[in-house]
């Protein structure tokens, strides 16, 4: 199965990316990713594993989750990687950047079959045209670059979406606790409600 691992936008940023990604599909007849796939910024491009995988790729989650605290993001105006994707920009701070190495790094150095990838970690973004062919880049970058969306936002959570007939879905959504995991199993709290 193939899985990546991301952060969700949400609130007045989500709302935006998806307004944006159905607005360009119809425009411009480009990939319609708010149908695909989850407004995100990707952390750990897609990988391919088994159940076993998936579980350990969790683990190293949890308890790399277990010790962070989220840390503020910002997304502001619009960038571009050649002309095949034009994405919402992420502001290259400081805190964000530490914190997405830090989780590719546990994930490259505790998973040995991880795939890792030169850049990986160097550009946060949240991609709003893919797969574009020159015609369709000009056209769109015309329109978006003199654009400048600013969201306050934090990156608070990871999540592991799994892809499943062609979309990706949400499989697992973790919070960045510090001091706790923020993980507590059913029998978990039951065993301490008894006891409490």
């Amino acid at each position: 199965m193939k899985y990546f691992i991301a952060h969700l936008l949400s609130g007045d940023a989500r709302q935006y990316h998806s307004g944006l990604t159905r607005e360009l599909a119809l425009k411009y007849r480009v990939i319609p990713l708010h149908d695909r796939i989850p407004p995100h910024i990707t952390i750990k491009p897609p990988f391919e594993t088994d159940e076993s995988g998936i579980k350990e790729v969790e683990r190293v989650l949890r308890s790399f989750a277990g010790n962070e605290r989220s840390t503020p993001l910002v997304i502001d105006g619009f960038g571009r990687f050649g002309f095949r994707t034009v994405y919402m920009d992420v502001y290259k701070g400081a805190e964000a950047v530490s914190l997405v190495r830090r989780l590719i790094h546990a994930l490259n150095t505790n998973i040995a079959w991880m795939p890792a990838y030169p850049l990986e970690g160097n550009k946060l973004h949240a991609s709003v045209a893919r797969f574009l062919n020159r015609k369709q880049f000009r056209r769109i970058w015309r329109e978006l670059r003199v654009l400048r969306p600013r969201f306050e936002s934090t990156l608070d959570t990871i999540v592991i979406l799994k892809k499943e007939e062609g979309v990706w879905k949400v499989m697992t959504s973790i919070p960045l606790r510090g001091e706790a995991s923020g993980w507590v199993s059913v029998g978990q709290m039951y065993r301490e409600r008894v006891a409490g």
